[in-house]
């Protein structure tokens, strides 16, 4: 098996600064983005599976893979990113500003328990997504399934810890560095063996960075 891990396009929400909510929509930036990573996995021919957050942009950008390759994204709720409770929709800025005991432990490992005050702590968080990233990855074990999944930052740095046999109990900041639309290729032997045959790839985008350019 191989699997595809693909952070969303880029949303309202990252140029806005914005703490984002299940609504938060791709930009046009973000819908070119997902298109060019379609168009490189439709001209591999090989994809069997997509699975999808099914938050609005990471839901739109599989739409988008989906439509070009002929798979139907099926949505998998534990791939969605954190639930940031009363502060979703807020600028990254004013809630820092209003909550700055919180804003301080973000990303620090006390925070993994604390929370986001009406959503989800990072044990909660990170128990759910590497649930639903190993049901994902037991249903294609020993197969020749190329299989995508499109998620997000903070979920995809999970996974990547997983992968990467990092300590669980600890936020995987070193992971929270994935491109919009970046592509991490991770080869799956039949007894669950790992090899990376590509991390935080965007190539892909190189067309689309250069006409902006």
């Amino acid at each position: 098996m191989r699997m595809l891990l693909i952070r969303h396009g880029q949303s309202l929400g990252n140029i806005e600064g914005r703490i984002q909510d299940g609504t938060d929509p791709l930009t046009e930036r973000g819908r070119a983005q997902a298109r060019a990573v379609a168009a490189a996995l439709a001209a591999r021919g090989d994809l069997t599976h997509l699975y999808a957050s099914p938050l609005a942009r990471a839901r739109e950008t599989a739409e988008i893979i989906g439509a070009a390759t002929g798979v139907a994204p099926v949505p998998v709720d534990g791939l969605a990113e954190i639930d940031a409770g009363i502060a979703a929709g807020q600028l990254w800025v004013d809630w820092s500003a209003a909550n700055p005991e919180l804003a301080a432990a973000m990303g620090r490992d006390e925070f993994l328990g604390g929370g986001w005050p009406g959503g989800e702590n990072g044990v909660t968080f990170s128990g759910r997504v590497l649930d639903a990233f190993q049901r994902i990855a037991t249903d294609h074990l020993a197969t020749d399934d190329v299989v995508a999944v499109v998620a997000h930052g903070g979920s995809l740095a999970w996974i990547a810890a997983h992968l990467h046999g990092d300590p669980l109990d600890r936020w995987p900041n070193r992971h929270a560095t994935l491109a919009n639309c970046s592509v991490s290729e991770v080869v799956v032997g039949p007894d669950g063996a790992l090899a990376f045959a590509s991390w935080n790839e965007i190539a892909h985008l190189a067309a689309l960075d250069a006409a902006e350019g």
